[in-house]
């Protein structure tokens, strides 16, 4: 009802001067949470897209395991090119220091076009590899530098060394994840089958997609012309522990910045409360013109509305904004040598906007109906009788 709002806005002008620090708390509170939730969302977003194109850049976008026998993966549509690899548990050493790494025999003349490695150098061929950054400055060397590979895990039964193979280093690849500049050691396809000997055929196929391919599509296509004898697993799939703890992360992020809403509610109820004490008389003789309960909690609802929704309207304008300015202008630097990139990364997505909006808006109505309840059901006479 029109009336409704005409009573809510004279409520909030008679109240503003009494009460108005808490009202400009309530307010100032929810433009901040939402200001801060926008942007850390925002923020997180961003790392984890860099991270995702970094680690599939690695590896892929599905990863085929199993009987890979004489699999040809032509005649399914998505597919944009294909990496059969050999991968084997194995140690490196110069004679001074060792380290155990994962050993990853490529098709090298795919390898820059395929995998999306800074590298430093070239791409290895026979007799060759390419090591991750950290292994290089653990073992202190540098391209052209050489180092000795082997497989302890394909020495020969009861007897004799594990095959070992003085290398060169053609190329150093620097990821920035840790996990992969400390690990991976590749290699062309002809060295590891020299190295692995109790290797026979692949030990899978990475497989990157076109843009707009269905990966569900692909997986499904990929079942039924091979049935059970291969596994398929997603980028998420392979780092299923990282792809949780960012999720727990994101969590963490929202239930924690949901406390400045929280201390915002209470200011807000304290404001309203304040009113519905001073507007007792009021809402007495609303009641008796006919006003119903729900009414008179309606009019609360709006002027909690009217009161903290400001906040919120501004602290979403300021947030998106800055979002924006960031994306296009990269405002606010981050030191490169600790992170892969020179500006902090913001990227919003539309769910993260329906949280924020949701979030705030939950609280603002929580406040107002708690705060609006024993008004909207005080009695006619009770109400009158407060006012004496």
């Amino acid at each position: 009802m029109n009336w409704e709002k005409k009573v809510s806005n004279r409520f909030s002008e008679s109240s503003k001067r009494q009460g108005w620090f808490s009202g400009l708390f309530s307010m100032i509170g929810m433009g901040v949470g939402c200001f801060a939730m926008i942007v850390s969302l925002s923020v997180m977003n961003g790392f984890e897209s860099l991270v995702h194109d970094k680690l599939k850049g690695f590896e892929g976008d599905l990863r085929l395991t199993g009987d890979m026998g004489n699999i040809s993966i032509s005649g399914i549509n998505g597919i944009e090119s294909t990496m059969p690899f050999m991968e084997r548990r194995g140690v490196i050493e110069d004679g001074k220091a060792q380290r155990v790494v994962s050993l990853k025999a490529v098709d090298v003349d795919k390898m820059n076009f395929f995998y999306h490695l800074p590298l430093r150098g070239e791409s290895p061929k026979k007799g060759e590899v390419a090591i991750g950054q950290d292994i290089a400055y653990r073992l202190g060397k540098d391209v052209g530098g050489e180092i000795m590979v082997y497989s302890p895990i394909d020495q020969s039964f009861g007897f004799g060394l594990p095959p070992k193979m003085r290398m060169t280093i053609s190329g150093i690849f620097s990821t920035r994840i840790l996990d992969y500049d400390d690990r991976f050691v590749f290699m062309s396809l002809a060295d590891g089958k020299k190295l692995f000997k109790r290797k026979s055929g692949m030990d899978g196929i990475d497989l990157r997609l076109t843009p707009e391919s269905d990966l569900t599509q692909i997986r499904s296509d990929l079942y039924k012309k091979f049935g059970n004898s291969i596994s398929i697993q997603s980028w998420d799939d392979m780092n299923r522990s990282l792809v949780n703890a960012m999720k727990m992360e994101r969590i963490g992020t929202i239930v924690i910045l949901s406390l400045i809403f929280l201390v915002a509610a209470f200011n807000l109820a304290a404001t309203l409360s304040l009113i519905s004490i001073q507007k007792m008389k009021e809402v007495g003789i609303l009641k008796s013109m006919g006003a119903s309960t729900m009414s008179i909690q309606k009019i609360m609802i709006r002027l909690g509305l009217k009161r903290a929704g400001k906040g919120v309207f501004y602290g979403f304008l300021f947030g998106v904004g800055l979002v924006g300015f960031q994306s296009q202008f990269g405002m606010i630097p981050i030191p490169s040598d600790i992170y892969f990139i020179d500006a902090l990364p913001m990227v919003l997505f539309p769910k993260d906007l329906f949280i924020v909006i949701s979030i705030s808006f939950l609280f603002i109505l929580t406040a107002s109906i708690i705060s609006g309840w024993k008004l909207a059901h005080t009695q006619i006479k009770d109400a009158l009788q407060w006012a004496k």
